[in-house]
C-alpha cells in the first residue's frame, strides 16, 4: 500500500537494540519496515538495561540517549533499572519507563500514528496516552496478553493491583484503532475482553540468517545426542525439567546424551546450580550470543531443539527460528504450540513438565534419525513461510491504514 505522503509514528516498545530479545526481535522489523516505505519513525525504548538489570556503559547519566539506525530515530530513555528480579523490581521498572515515554513522546512534533508493543501494560497505556497528545491513531501490538499472562505463571493472583491491570487491559483494547497479537489464542482472549476490537494476528517469524544457517551448516561430528535450548531462562521456560531428562538418560546409562543451552534471564544462575546438582557435566551453558552467532552453534552442535513453556495458550518466537535450523523440536508444552507443532509435523509433542516424556521423545530421535531428518525439513519449509519480513509488512499495511483513517 503506497501513502500519499510520508507519516510520522511512534513506536514505544520495552525492548529494542541492542538488547537481545524477542521484543525487540519482533518490533525491529516493523520499524525497518515503515521506514524503508518512507515514513519518519521514532522509536522509544528504556535505555539497554536486559537481562542483568544494569545500564549499559554509554547509556548512563543522561536522560536520553539519541542514535539512528536503518533510517530509524531512536530515543533511549532512562528507567528505575534494578538487578532485583522480583515483580517490585520489575513494575518499578515498568512504570519508570512509561512515565519517562510518555515525557519524551509528548515533546516530540505532531505524530500520525503511535504504535505500542507490549508486555507489559504501562507500554500500552503510554502509547494510549502519546496517541491522545497527538490527536493520532493508536495500534496496540501485544505479543503476551497481560495481566492474564502473569497470573498463569502464579506472579499476580486476585486483588486491586489484578482487578486496576483488568481494567487497564481492556480501556486499551477499546481505544486501540487495532489490536495486533501473535496467535489465535491470544486473538480469542482479547475478543473476549472487548467484543468490539478490531483484532489482527500477525505471528512471530524467523530471519534469513537463520534460515540460511539451517541450509548451510551441518552437524559437527561429536559424541552423543545433544539437545539445544536458546533464549530467555526465566520462569515460563521450567527447562529443568529437560535437565531431569538428561540425568535420567545419563543414569540409565542407555544413551549418551548432553545439553546445551544459550541465552540468559533472571533464573539463570538457578538454572546453572541446577544443572550441577542434577546433572554435572553434562549441561554447557553460553550467554547471549547475537542471533546469528546462535545460530550457527545450534546449528553446528545440536540434534535437536528444546521448546519448554509452561503457559498453554503463548507460541514461543523461538519456534519459528528452531524450525529454520531444520532440527526437529522436542516440545514440552501444551495448548496453542502443542497444536501448532503436532499440525505443522516439526517435532514431537511432550506433556509440560514432564522428564520422562523428553527423555522418551530424545531416545526416539536417537535411534531413528530418519524420523529427525523429516521433521526437520518440515521445520525449515514452515519456517521459510514465516519470515519476519512478511510480518513487517504486514504490520506496516496495519499502520498505514490507520494513518489513512481507514478503520484498522
Amino acid at each position: 500500500m503506497t501513502m500519499l505522503r510520508g507519516m510520522r509514528v511512534l513506536l514505544v516498545a520495552q525492548h529494542f537494540a541492542p538488547e537481545v530479545t524477542a521484543g525487540r526481535f519482533r518490533v525491529e522489523p516493523f520499524a525497518r519496515e515503515l521506514a524503508a516505505r518512507g515514513h519518519e519513525v521514532t522509536v522509544v525504548c528504556p535505555v539497554p538495561n536486559h537481562p542483568s538489570g544494569v545500564v549499559e556503559p554509554g547509556y548512563r547519566g543522561r536522560p536520553i540517549v539519541r542514535s539512528r539506525g536503518d533510517g530509524v530515530r531512536i530515543r533511549h530513555v532512562w528507567v528505575r533499572a534494578s538487578a532485583e528480579k522480583s515483580l517490585k523490581g520489575r513494575l518499578g521498572l515498568y512504570a519508570s519507563f512509561g512515565a519517562a515515554a510518555l515525557l519524551a513522546g509528548s515533546i516530540r512534533r505532531r505524530q500520525d500514528v503511535v504504535l505500542a508493543s507490549s508486555p507489559p501494560l504501562s507500554v500500552g497505556l503510554a502509547g494510549m496516552l502519546l496517541a491522545e497528545r497527538h490527536r493520532a491513531p493508536f495500534v496496540f501490538d501485544v505479543r503476551d496478553p497481560w495481566p492474564g499472562a502473569a497470573v498463569r505463571l502464579g506472579e499476580l493472583g486476585p486483588g486491586r493491583l489484578l482487578d486496576t491491570l483488568s481494567a487497564l487491559e481492556r480501556t486499551l483494547y477499546a481505544r486501540a484503532r487495532t489490536t495486533v497479537t501473535v496467535n489465535d489464542a491470544f486473538a480469542r482472549h482479547i475478543s473476549e475482553v472487548d467484543s468490539a476490537a478490531h483484532v489482527e494476528v500477525i505471528p512471530n517469524g524467523t530471519t534469513r540468517d537463520w534460515v540460511d544457517a539451517g541450509r548451510t551448516v551441518s552437524r559437527e561430528p561429536g559424541q552423543g545426542f545433544v539437545l539445544g535450548y536458546a533464549g530467555n531462562l526465566g520462569l515460563a521456560q521450567n527447562i529443568e525439567v529437560a535437565i531431569d531428562a538428561i540425568a535420567e538418560l545419563a543414569g540409565t546409562g542407555a544413551l549418551e546424551a548432553r545439553m546445551l543451552v544459550v541465552g540468559d534471564g533472571p533464573r539463570r544462575a538457578e538454572v546453572e546450580a541446577y544443572a550441577e546438582d542434577r546433572a554435572p557435566g553434562l549441561v554447557e551453558f553460553h550467554g547471549l550470543m547475537s542471533p546469528r552467532e546462535a545460530a550457527a552453534v545450534l546449528a553446528r552442535r545440536t540434534d535437536a531443539l528444546l521448546v519448554s513453556e509452561r503457559q498453554d495458550w503463548t507460541v514461543s518466537s523461538k519456534l519459528y527460528d528452531y524450525a529454520a535450523l531444520a532440527r526437529p523440536m522436542v516440545a514440552a508444552v501444551r495448548g496453542e504450540m502443542a497444536t501448532l507443532v503436532e499440525r505443522e509435523g516439526i517435532g514431537l509433542v511432550t506433556p509440560a513438565d514432564d522428564p520422562a516424556g523428553i527423555r522418551e521423545a530424545i531416545e526416539r530421535l536417537a535411534s531413528n534419525p530418519e524420523l529427525g531428518s523429516e521433521l526437520g525439513t518440515r521445520g525449515l519449509a514452515f519456517a521459510e513461510r514465516n519470515l519476519r519480513e512478511a510480518g513487517a509488512r504486514r504490520m506496516a499495511d496495519v499502520v498505514e491504514r490507520a494513518g489513512r483513517g481507514a478503520g484498522g
